[in-house]
């Protein structure tokens, strides 16, 4: 396997005509809690969890990892 090197994360956002992919902020942090409680959402990713739970532990800016991006649509979290 070859070896990447150090990988300077988060990348610029990426930009398509439609959409902005881009790290996670603090003014995402209920679009994310949305999308954890939702039984639609996450009905095959191990469940929905509780709102008030999320509510709680959740910190003030969602925590960025490397390949995570957030799908903006006009300055709006529309996904992960």
């Amino acid at each position: 396997m070859t070896e990447l090197g150090p990988v300077a994360w988060p990348p610029e956002p990426i930009r398509t005509e439609r959409l902005v992919l881009r790290e996670s902020e603090a003014r995402d942090r209920a679009a994310f809690i949305e999308l954890l409680a939702s039984p639609e959402v996450h009905t095959y990713l191990g469940g929905p969890r509780r709102r008030d739970e999320l509510e709680r532990e959740m910190p003030g800016a969602p925590e960025r990892w490397p390949g995570s991006f957030v799908v903006d649509l006009d300055g709006a979290m529309i996904g992960q």
